[in-house]
């Protein structure tokens, strides 16, 4: 019993072991298929959904599947999950590589361009530099200089000849024959003591009157360049302005606002009329084609008209708030133009000189001096350097004609009109072309001329419709 009941215990036990390895190994059997399908769905889930890229048609078909041979040993879902990451990876190869390339061809095209561009600017620099070397053609005369170099007080043109005459502040005055090409000095002058500050050729230009700080009054023969006659003491003041208004009879004004007319033609040397309405200086001057009124302006902000030949005052303004510096015809003699300090330009009419009926203040700085050179054009001179073109009804800025580094002080404009010379503190006489005004004023007045026929014609058409339309409305019933 106990042999046999051993054995048989022994085989019961054998196959207990066997059975529970038997239920062990399909327990674990069953871990690793539930495994297998919960790592399918976590791979799902976690996997995002891969988008590819729509390549060009030369993309190249071939592509390194080395990683394929080393997934033989995963199972058929992680190759599948291998085969997908490594597409992903070869498209990114693919696309990083076409970025290159695209990259490349836009670096090579914008070299190519700035290779362009620079042989571009190479060709416009060296066109330029080709111009500026061919000798261009002069359209005004060269700056002229005062012999001391100090400051040019005043200049005036000869009214028939290319001749100029400059004055400084040392009382030299200077003749010049002007052109394109240089300018010739013809004559020296040291007439005066002190300062020359008022310059002028006569009507027919055969004389040349000059006024200066030192209250005298020369008048030289530009023929001969010898003085005529002189008034060593014509004011008690000093000189600020000086007129010829015509061939015998010239005026003069100086820092007391004294007015005097002066007639060259008598023996002795008083003056013909003399005026006290201004309490500062007289600063500019101006009369008619009759010469029977003379226009002055002053200091003290006043545009006053005095009869010459009455011996009487004419009109006088009332005070502006800044002093008058400059005073111009326009308008064919019927309306005067007065430039101000504070940068403001008033118009009057002609014997109405009580208050302006016009105005135009758009200048940034002081108008120091005027000059009309159209109807309705003037050049004005600033305290700021400026030349600038003023067109009147309308008023606009044309444009800028020159400038200096320093205030302008006195302008003046040639016998034949196409050039403006002008003065500033640097003791320099500049020349600047103003011919190119006259062509597009032209086109610019006939084009004004037709918008204000045709805005006329218009306005008649309307007013016709206007009582064609209303008249049945107002017929007695």
């Amino acid at each position: 019993m106990s042999q046999s009941n051993l054995n048989d215990k022994t085989t019961l036990t054998g196959k207990r072991k066997l059975e529970d390895m038997s239920e062990n190994s399909s327990s674990d059997e069953d871990e690793e298929s539930l495994f297998l399908q919960q790592a399918k769905e976590v791979f799902s889930q976690q996997r995002k959904p891969v988008i590819i890229p729509q390549f060009p048609e030369n993309m190249p078909d071939k592509v390194n599947s080395d990683e394929d041979d080393d997934d033989e040993n995963f199972t058929d879902d992680e190759s599948q999950l291998s085969n997908e990451e490594t597409s992903e990876q070869v498209q990114e190869e693919v696309s990083e590589e076409e970025q290159e390339e695209e990259m490349e061809k836009m670096e090579e095209s914008i070299e190519q361009l700035a290779a362009g561009r620079e042989e571009k600017e190479d060709a416009d620099i060296i066109i330029a530099i080709c111009n500026a070397a061919k000798p261009q053609e002069k359209i005004k005369p060269p700056d002229l200089r005062s012999s001391v170099n100090c400051m040019v007080t005043d200049i005036s043109f000869h009214p028939s000849k290319e001749l100029i005459a400059m004055s400084n502040i040392e009382g030299e005055i200077t003749c010049y024959k002007y052109g394109n090409e240089e300018n010739e000095l013809l004559h020296t002058l040291n007439h005066h003591k002190k300062s020359c500050r008022v310059l002028s050729f006569n009507h027919d230009g055969a004389l040349l009157f000059s006024a200066s700080k030192d209250k005298s009054v020369v008048i030289t023969d530009t023929e001969t360049m010898t003085v005529t006659q002189s008034f060593r003491k014509a004011h008690d003041s000093p000189i600020y302005s000086l007129l010829c208004m015509d061939a015998n009879i010239w005026a003069s004004g100086d820092d007391d606002g004294v007015v005097k007319v002066w007639d060259k033609r008598r023996a002795i040397q008083k003056p013909v009329a003399e005026y006290k309405e201004m309490d500062e200086f007289v600063s500019s001057m101006i009369t008619d084609s009759g010469s029977r009124l003379l226009v002055c302006t002053s200091g003290e902000g006043t545009l006053t008209a005095f009869n010459t030949r009455a011996k009487k005052m004419e009109g006088q303004s009332e005070v502006y708030p800044s002093e008058m510096n400059c005073v111009g015809l326009i308008r064919q003699e019927t309306k005067v133009i007065a430039g101000l300090g504070n940068g403001n330009m008033y118009i009057f009419d002609w014997k109405a000189f009580g208050y302006h009926s016009d105005a135009f203040g758009d200048h940034p700085s002081a108008i120091n001096c005027m000059i009309p050179i159209m109807d309705n054009i003037v050049i004005t001179g600033c305290d700021d350097g400026k030349i600038r073109a003023i067109s009147l009804f309308p008023h606009r800025f044309l444009g800028v004609v020159g400038h200096h580094k320093f205030p302008i002080e006195r302008l003046d404009i040639s016998t034949c009109g196409h050039y403006i010379a002008s003065t500033s503190h640097d003791g320099r006489v500049r020349f600047w072309n103003i011919s190119y005004f006259e062509d597009p004023i032209l086109k610019l007045m006939e084009s004004t001329t037709k918008k204000s026929v045709r805005n006329k014609k218009l306005s008649s058409l309307l007013s016709t419709r206007f009582f064609s339309a209303w008249l049945p409305i107002f017929r007695p019933l």
